[in-house]
């Protein structure tokens, strides 16, 4: 048999079985691993291995030197001390009890689990479905289960019954689908939120549905959260047993979705690879993006914003880059998260959501990100320029090292234009002559020229505003003024001439950004 569809048992799947026969059954859990192939009477004087559960009375245990391995006991009498020790995994029955009447309810319960592997395992092996798994995992769990995806769309749900979440069919897909005002109940649901990068069987609380779910996430070879299994507590009590069998269940529900080609298409998001490829600069058609992005009831012209922001962990983070994109999703409507070159990518559809800020602003304050947002684009076939503009916008915010967690590249836009253009010259000699002029003869005068005309040209000419922000009388302004047309040739209407007045703006601002940057 292959081995990745083999199942074996813990010893709480037949403590389970035992305590609805046996009055007054105790387990020590011990560490109970999912590694028993079967049960076994003990033979005083043979050595116990770990893939065998043990059946014996006490008194025949208490003269056994204690194995150093990890041992399964079914003991009927009083626990010897010494096996009482928080490692080995024993049911305790009691005495009174007659042997090999418990050896025959054991192998029933060990009967009963097997059968339904290999019903199971039989459906993997002719290549059935997750509904048949489903299906034959009903009378099992004796509870109605179901699968979802990580849209929350549902791929099996055998048997309903009331109290369960009332499914709606999605009219594009033809699948079952979670109301949207159930969705947005999850969406804020702080313990919900928190289920989103669990790995093994867990509990749901009955907080929010009425009764709790076993539940297990299923996480493809990448690390993607791709779909969850949830066992629904509403026709019978669950059973810590049923934590393994959920576990075993969950992972054939993989294999088949992957062997079905689920992971490798539909449910491996297709569209994160396409989207991960544009950012990479692959072009693709019109038509094939309105496809892709069609099944997140985007369209092309919507209007959106991109996000770039830290992958690497750190203390408070929600977890993994993985994690922390099902996390971004689930926080924020609209958005589409993934991650490439250890930085995540998150779009986020305007249309959707254009009330977005808070929910991001809350995502990098509590996991400690910087982050960096793209312009407002209309264009999704331009994804890969405002990907640029994101990244840029988050080196800034990087470099600067402030309080702030973001910056848009609004806010850095003419730094990056400052900084390309110094890529060839240095500041000095890249800036209006002009202005170094009235600044040597600053220095060698001690006056305030420079000052002056910057002020002026800033104030767009504005003499009142001007005098003002410097302090100075109009007489005093004008003589600098005519002072520095002595100087440099600018008067009032040269200043105005839209690219000298454009070259003098930018070049105070290159200047005063120098003179900040060795202040520091």
């Amino acid at each position: 048999m292959d081995e990745s569809i083999r199942f074996l048992l813990n010893l709480q799947m037949i403590a389970d079985e035992l305590m609805i026969k046996i009055p007054d059954v105790q387990l020590y859990a011990g560490e109970d691993k999912r590694i028993l192939e079967g049960i076994c009477f003990y033979q005083p004087g043979t050595k116990m291995v770990p893939q065998y559960a043990y059946i014996a009375r006490a008194e025949e245990l208490k003269e056994v030197v204690v194995p150093e391995e990890h041992c399964s006991v079914i003991l009927l009498g009083e626990v010897p001390k010494a096996w009482d020790n928080g490692f080995h995994t024993i049911i305790q029955i009691p005495g009174s009890q007659d042997l090999l009447e418990v050896m025959n309810l054991c192998l029933a319960a060990y009967r009963r689990h097997r059968l339904w592997a290999e019903k199971l395992q039989n459906i993997v092996m002719r290549e059935g479905t997750v509904d048949e798994l489903c299906r034959a995992s009903y009378v099992y769990f004796q509870n109605p289960l179901f699968v979802h995806d990580a849209q929350l769309r549902i791929i099996s749900c055998p048997v309903w019954r009331e109290g369960m979440i009332p499914w709606e069919k999605d009219e594009i897909t033809g699948l079952l689908i979670t109301p949207l005002e159930e969705l947005n109940e999850l969406k804020t649901d702080s313990e919900y939120l928190s289920t989103l990068t669990t790995k093994d069987a867990q509990i749901f609380s009955a907080e929010l549905r009425g009764y709790r779910d076993i539940y297990v996430n299923i996480w493809d070879d990448f690390g993607n959260y791709e779909a969850r299994l949830v066992i629904c507590e509403i026709e019978n009590p669950l059973k810590p047993g049923q934590f393994a069998a959920a576990e075993y269940l969950a992972d054939l529900v993989r294999l088949t979705l992957s062997r079905r080609g689920h992971l490798d298409n539909t449910y491996k998001r297709t569209l994160y690879r396409m989207l991960t490829e544009m950012i990479q600069g692959k072009t693709f058609s019109n038509s094939e993006i309105e496809k892709r992005i069609a099944q997140s009831k985007w369209r092309m012209d919507d209007s959106y914003i991109c996000i770039r922001m830290d992958a690497e962990e750190q203390e408070g983070s929600p977890g993994s880059s993985v994690s922390v994109c099902n996390y971004v999703e689930a926080q924020v409507d609209g958005s589409k998260a993934f991650y490439h070159e250890n930085k995540i990518c998150i779009i986020i559809n305007l249309s959707i959501n254009d009330h977005y800020t808070s929910d991001i602003a809350s995502i990098l304050r509590d996991g400690l990100f910087k982050a960096g947002f793209s312009n407002v684009f209309h264009d999704f076939t331009r994804l890969k320029h405002y990907y640029r503009q994101a990244s840029t916008a988050l080196e800034y915010c990087r470099r600067r090292n402030d309080t702030r967690w973001y910056y848009s590249f609004d806010d850095i836009a003419m730094d990056y234009i400052a900084d390309l253009c110094c890529t060839e010259f240095e500041a000095e000699d890249l800036c209006a002559c002009k202005l170094r002029k009235l600044q040597e003869y600053d220095g060698q005068n001690h006056t305030e020229l420079f000052k002056t005309l910057c002020t002026y040209v800033m104030n767009e000419r504005n003499t009142v505003a001007t005098s003002s922000q410097l302090y100075v009388g109009r007489s005093t302004l004008y003589y600098r003024l005519r002072k520095i047309k002595e100087i440099t040739g600018l008067d009032a209407e040269s200043v105005a001439e839209p690219v000298q007045n454009l070259y003098l703006k930018l070049s105070i601002f290159i200047m005063e950004r120098q003179k900040s940057k060795k202040g520091e």
